[in-house]
């Protein structure tokens, strides 16, 4: 087994998925992907991996998937203390949304965001922040960790 952090990658878009995966394993992260929710929340179960980046929209239908599945990661217990940073495109193309951690965080919870298109040097930079994290705040949800 791999002393190398493992991230798993939810995201529906396949030539993303591949960019951040190449970039991370460049940087010696080993890194699983899944192209819909649920075979991400599958591979947590069964990987139990160190930082989960995970997508808002999903499918043809682009429904906020990603929200009910951060929410549903931090229902079980076994997953909950992996901290997840979601990616989105929303604050970019909807911007009187602006999901934040300040605004959104007892709805929503995710450790940390990062917008699409994806810049991979911040990619790089937030998934190394993340993993110093070492447990969600919100490994306790409903609840913020003290």
């Amino acid at each position: 087994m791999s002393d190398r952090p493992i991230v798993l990658i939810i995201e529906d878009d396949i030539d993303l998925a591949e960019i951040m995966r190449i970039t991370l394993v460049a940087q010696s992260f080993c890194v699983i992907t899944a192209d819909n929710p649920e075979e991400g929340f599958q591979k947590a179960k069964e990987k139990k991996p160190n930082l989960i980046i995970l997508d808002v929209m999903f499918g043809s239908e682009q429904e906020a998937l990603g929200f009910q599945y951060a929410v549903k990661l931090k229902e079980d217990k076994d997953l909950a203390p992996i901290p997840i940073l979601m990616v989105t495109a929303i604050n970019i193309e909807h911007p009187e949304y602006v999901f934040s951690n300040e605004t959104d965080e007892f709805y929503l919870p995710v450790d940390g965001f990062i917008d699409k298109p994806v810049e991979l040097d911040d990619l790089v930079q937030k998934v190394r922040e993340m993993l110093e994290m070492k447990i969600s705040k919100w490994a306790n949800w409903p609840s913020p960790s003290p």
